[in-house]
């Protein structure tokens, strides 16, 4: 008999138009918003202005914090909490992409529990986020990390050279924000990559231990959505029906994250960019999820043929598991079509940080590593980084 369990808190809007409803989704949670955003990119393509525009005509009073870099450190969370509270604001809003998102969020919890971000993602003493964490309206402008729909706010410690997240059923947004219009103002590079983040996602979550009836149908139609889509997002920013049907793989993607988690390509990506915060997530998970596919689909034939098949790869009339060899031919092709078909020296990686960073991963990165079917060792991960080192 089959068991599992689904949860997911988040109310969605999906659609053209959305991100306009952001001011009267704000004022039902609070009247002074911290809207939290990136440096530049929001205020440039014009969507911050749009922003407090309309929490403005929703009477709702904003503070802005546009301090949000990739990555975000402890330490810029911790200064966003200080403002919120300082400025006595009573929900938080984020306009942006991961960064952003994950940095609102932690800042959500820290402004509300007066506790630093370091706090939350101690490995020993670990604070927990509560039922107090401030209201959160997350409004996505990229199609792909689904931060707007998952329990997780990944954040790097500067001082202990680690990059991990704050999870509590907490830090769900209470509302989340997907129109794809938006999403045409995310550049070809970044489209890219957070479109290999989704990929990462559905693949990582059809294969995790914890994975579900609900999440391998969410993972595969992000999958076959992703690879047929993605390269036309790319070659044309402004192609609204690549965007829409990129931001559904984000979604799709994002109930499988939720769930089901991510597993080892996430547990040695968290370290690489922990050290290397130049480093977009989603190059660094392009950089191994070929070699990924090469080294694990016997594991379980079925599924990489089945990725292989709605990759446009598969044996036509032939068994499923007979296509499993392909898949990593099917990504390797999606990446190269979008510029990503890449190693980890490309990437400016050193071969004699392998290590360090594989201890890191078992460090830290532990419960990701456990979600991967296999039984991995400590060899086993490192045999999986030089094996994406380059192509040599």
């Amino acid at each position: 008999m089959t068991e599992f369990s689904f949860f997911n808190p988040v109310r969605l809007f999906f659609g053209a138009g959305a991100f306009d409803r952001l001011g009267e989704h704000a004022a039902a949670w609070g009247a002074r918003a911290l809207l939290v955003t990136g440096r530049s990119a929001a205020r440039k393509s014009g969507l911050l202005d749009r922003a407090v525009s309309v929490l403005d005509g929703a009477g709702v009073a904003v503070t802005l914090f546009e301090r949000i870099m990739p990555n975000p450190t402890a330490a810029v969370v911790d200064e966003g909490a200080a403002l919120a509270r300082e400025q006595g604001c009573d929900v938080v809003v984020a306009v942006g992409g991961g960064s952003a998102m994950d940095a609102a969020k932690a800042i959500a919890c820290c402004a509300a529990e007066g506790a630093p971000a370091a706090d939350f993602l101690r490995l020993e003493g670990k604070r927990e986020p509560s039922a107090d964490t401030l209201p959160l309206i997350c409004a996505t402008t990229t199609s792909g990390t689904s931060s707007e729909l998952t329990p997780f706010a990944v954040v790097t410690v500067e001082e202990w050279t680690q990059k991990s997240a704050i999870r509590s059923d907490h830090i769900y947004p209470n509302v989340a924000i997907v129109d794809p219009e938006v999403t045409l103002t995310c550049p070809p590079g970044v489209t890219a990559a957070v479109g290999v983040d989704v990929l990462a996602h559905a693949i990582e979550g059809y294969f995790s231990t914890a994975a579900s009836p609900i999440t391998d149908a969410c993972s595969e139609r992000a999958i076959e959505l992703v690879a047929r889509n993605l390269p036309r997002a790319v070659e044309d920013c402004g192609d609204l029906t690549a965007r829409d049907a990129m931001a559904r793989a984000n979604v799709f993607a994002g109930y499988t994250l939720s769930n089901a988690g991510a597993s080892v390509l996430h547990a040695l990506e968290h370290p690489i960019s922990a050290y290397r915060p130049e480093i977009a997530h989603g190059a660094g998970l392009a950089a191994m999820l070929v070699t990924y596919a090469e080294r694990y689909f016997d594991h379980d034939p079925w599924r990489f043929g089945r990725i292989a098949k709605l990759m446009g790869r598969g044996v036509p009339g032939a068994p499923t598991e007979q296509s499993a060899e392909f898949a990593a031919d099917a990504i390797r092709a999606l990446l190269s079509s979008v510029g990503l078909d890449i190693r980890l020296a490309d990437l400016g990686v050193e071969r004699d940080e392998i290590e360090t960073i594989v201890d890191d991963a078992m460090r830290y990165m532990a419960g990701a590593i456990a979600k991967t079917p296999g039984d991995l060792t400590r060899a086993d991960l490192i045999a999986l980084l030089e094996a994406s080192f380059s192509r040599d």
